[in-house]
């Protein structure tokens, strides 16, 4: 008797995890899909535009250094 109280509680404990497990599994889904993600592919392609227009920033500076330079020689 006391064998089958244990397996009847055992059983229990599984359910209860079970569910447990289930509800956290859902907050945890709910709580990442607030979170402002993205995808790897997405970030390596912002990454991507960020180089590129700090090129382009840095090749600009220069032409308005080069420009500065010249206006001052003129004047």
């Amino acid at each position: 008797m006391a064998a089958e109280k244990l397996q009847q509680l055992l059983s229990e404990l599984q359910q209860q995890g079970a569910v447990v497990s289930s509800d956290l599994r859902d907050a945890l889904e709910v709580a990442l899909g607030k979170l402002p993600l993205v995808s790897q592919r997405e970030f390596d392609i912002q990454a991507a535009k960020l180089a590129r227009a700090e090129e382009k920033l840095a090749r600009l500076e220069e032409q308005l250094n080069m420009l500065e330079t010249q206006l001052n020689r003129e004047n």
